[in-house]
């Protein structure tokens, strides 16, 4: 089971690959619990300033395997299944967008072919996405008659606009790269085929900068979400009081004036 995510880690970026391409990398529950636990281990690595998401194959990521939740279906039919049960599997899927978001690094989702139902919901909870051309976005739930899940009912309007977010819940249709990009989904769009290229490319530009400042952007902005003015007023006082005392604010500073690109440490 470990290899339907592969973790890979090249200097100060690593990788998650979902790697089940003949189910188009469909998620099953134990999947969820392996993404939670690689997630959980990376947010533990000072070394990791950045993390791409991608998939194998044709997708990057179709949604939950219809066949387990068909064998689902059936327990719940049969009275084996309590909501208990489904409660507690809903916290390993809804885990991994907690540790995305809690993450002290920013996360990059390099999409291609299909991202829908949990893949749009992966999609919506991490900080940049880049994607191929004929890539298509989208939540499928309520043609089979469940909920979205994952937080895209805290993401997608706040991402896409409200009235766009309704849409795409209420008739569960599909858009395309170019509309999510004009939406403000997609960062980037590339040709299909380069979404990892681009995606490495994005990737190791924020490794190279200054690992604690970037860190607290991603907070800050989040804390934006959801708090007022004053609040992130505040908290953007102590974030430079913060960065400012750091020893990557005196290489930044003196490389600025050296004219050289800074090398930044993380103190």
């Amino acid at each position: 089971m470990d290899d339907r995510i592969i973790l890979r880690r090249e200097e100060h970026v690593a990788w998650l690959i979902f790697n089940r391409p003949a189910r188009l990398n469909a998620m099953t529950i134990e999947t969820w619990q392996l993404m939670g636990q690689h997630l959980a281990s990376l947010s533990e690595d000072r070394g990791v300033r950045c993390l791409v998401l991608a998939g194998e194959g044709r997708a990057f990521l179709a949604g939950h395997d219809v066949a387990e939740i068909r064998e689902h279906n059936e327990h719940i039919a049969s009275g084996k299944l309590s909501p208990a049960q489904l409660r507690e599997w809903q916290k390993a899927l809804q885990n991994s967008t907690r540790r995305m978001r809690l993450a002290p690094f920013p996360v990059v989702a390099a999409v291609q072919g299909y991202a829908v139902g949990a893949g749009c919901e992966v999609v919506f909870a991490a900080d940049l996405v880049v994607a191929g051309k004929s890539t298509r976005f989208g939540f499928p739930e309520v043609n089979i008659g469940v909920t979205i899940t994952n937080g895209g009912c805290f993401f997608a309007p706040r991402k896409i606009g409200l009235a766009k977010a309704r849409e795409l819940a209420y008739t569960g249709e599909f858009i395309d790269a170019e509309e999510a990009y004009r939406l403000g989904l997609v960062n980037r769009i590339v040709s299909d085929g380069e979404e990892r290229a681009e995606a490495e490319r994005l990737a190791r530009r924020i490794a190279s900068r200054a690992p604690v400042a970037v860190q607290l952007h991603k907070t800050m902005i989040d804390r934006g979400l959801e708090s007022s003015l004053e609040a992130v007023l505040a908290f953007e006082t102590e974030s430079l009081v913060q960065t400012a005392m750091t020893k990557d604010n005196l290489e930044g500073t003196n490389a600025f004036f050296e004219k050289r690109e800074p090398l930044f440490t993380g103190d």
